[in-house]
Parts: structure tokens; C-alpha cells; sequence
């Protein structure tokens, strides 16, 4: 596996199309803008690709085309524990080379402009602006993801498009488009713990989406654990339903882990 440019980007992107459906959406969004991490089995034209991010103590990985060879390549790396959205058929790849492999379900809904319930709500919500880069970073809101499709946050505002409920110099919760790709965008809602349970994250979640799909024209889509019932109950009154369940394979990689085929 060889790491890919822009060429060689652009022919993955022309066998990959364009997404039909809310998966792989950050491996559709880095195609798209070149990003680095991206890996293929041919510095020109790869069938194979692999997107990968650092983050922690974990690899997080989305993979698409021919399982063989970055299935084989991604199982030899040893250094962290990995996370990776894959199609099913590299599955059984995985699962042969690595014990211990655990199937995470992944729940993805969604909403149109039929379907959408803007919340009725008191709460004052604003636009992100460049500006307000310092105050969407702070430690007490700020997600480790929360620009992994973007790199920077002056891109999430001039190409993506964040709410927020002013605190002070800061945000109380904030909404933004963490990934997008064809006709989707994923969205991340977060609230500073101590105005949880207040309906804040609603009411900025529900500006967003109203943007999403009134001006930018757009299917939001919101992403969590099936056993997230909050979370799901805030999605669904806002009119979200299920679109789709994908599935993570997760792994732990302590030293002599991996067996061979």
C-alpha cells in the first residue's frame, strides 16, 4: 500500500462514484479535497483504498474497492487499536487474520423537508463565523472528531456550515457539519455538560438542519449507537428516521495479536 495523490484520487473517485447512501461519507469527502491518509495497493490506479485517521490510542479507518491487499497491510500494523467502516465483503478478510474482532452497529438517520419538525424553542442560535474558532475549540465542547473532515476549522465555515448557542465569550452547544459528500451531511451536536438536558443541543441542532435542507439543499444525517436512546429520541423529534445500520469492526491490538492465514 503506497500513500495517494491527487491522481491517483481522482481515479478512485471515478470507479467509487458518487454515494448512493449515508455510508463511507468521510472517505467520499477526503477523495474529494485530496486529503492526506489516503492509501491505495497502486500509486496510480488503485483498486483498493484506505482512509486513515490517527486519533488516541486508536487507528479509525474507513475502506473501500478490492478487500485484498489493504485488508492484509492494515492487519500488520500493530500499533494501535483500529476501527474500520468497511463494505461486508472485507469482513471475513479481516475477521481470518485477527482474533478478538468485534462488530459494532452504527445507526444513521435521516430527514427531508416533509419529514423535518423545526423545534419551537425560546433559545437563541447563531451562525459560526471564522471567528469563532477559539470558542468552538474550547476544551469543555470540543470533540476529538469534530474536525476530522475538515482539517481546519476556517474550512468547516466556508464550506460546511456550524450553529451555535452563545454563553459568555463561548457556546453553550453548539451544531455543525462534520462530513459531507454527494447530496449528504453528517452533523455533530455538542453541550457543555452543565447546560445538558436544558433542550439546548435541540434547539441549535434543528437551526442547523433547517439550513442543511432549506438553503443548502442538502439530506442531513445524524449518526449514533443504537443504544443511544437520547440521542435517537432528540433525532426523531426533529423528524429523523432510520436510513440506515452500518457496521464497525473494532479490534485491539496487543503484541502477538494478529495470526496469519
Amino acid at each position: 500500500m503506497v500513500p495517494l495523490d491527487a491522481v491517483a484520487a481522482e481515479h478512485v473517485r471515478a470507479w467509487l462514484g458518487e454515494p448512493s447512501g449515508p455510508g463511507l461519507l468521510d472517505l467520499y469527502q477526503a477523495l474529494a479535497d485530496h486529503r492526506q491518509g489516503l492509501w491505495g495497493d497502486d500509486p496510480k490506479v488503485p483498486r483498493s483504498v484506505l482512509l486513515l485517521r490517527e486519533g488516541g490510542r486508536q487507528l479509525e479507518v474507513f475502506g473501500a474497492g478490492d478487500p485484498e491487499p489493504a485488508v492484509g497491510w492494515l492487519c500488520r500494523r500493530g500499533e494501535k487499536s483500529v476501527a474500520l467502516m468497511a463494505p461486508k465483503e472485507w469482513w471475513d478478510a479481516v475477521e481470518q487474520r485477527v482474533e478478538g474482532v468485534e462488530r459494532v452497529d452504527v445507526l444513521t438517520l435521516s430527514a427531508d423537508a416533509s419529514e423535518f419538525k423545526r423545534a419551537s424553542s425560546a433559545v437563541v442560535t447563531r451562525r459560526l463565523t471564522a471567528k469563532d474558532s477559539e470558542a468552538f475549540l474550547a476544551p469543555e465542547i470540543a470533540l476529538e472528531w469534530a474536525l476530522s473532515g475538515w482539517g481546519t476549522f476556517r474550512d468547516l465555515v466556508e464550506r460546511g456550515v456550524g450553529y451555535g448557542v452563545p454563553f459568555g465569550s463561548g457556546f453553550a452547544a453548539t451544531a455543525w457539519v462534520y462530513s459531507q459528500a454527494g447530496d449528504y451531511e453528517a452533523i455533530g451536536v455538542s453541550t457543555v455538560p452543565r447546560f445538558q438536558r436544558l433542550g439546548l443541543g435541540k434547539a441549535v441542532a434543528s437551526a442547523l438542519v433547517s439550513e442543511i435542507i432549506h438553503t443548502r439543499e442538502k439530506i442531513p444525517l445524524w449518526t449514533t449507537a443504537p443504544e443511544n436512546t437520547a440521542s435517537i429520541a432528540t433525532a426523531e423529534s426533529l423528524g429523523f428516521s432510520t436510513a440506515a445500520i452500518e457496521t464497525s469492526l473494532r479490534w485491539n491490538r496487543p503484541k502477538g495479536f494478529i495470526r496469519t492465514r
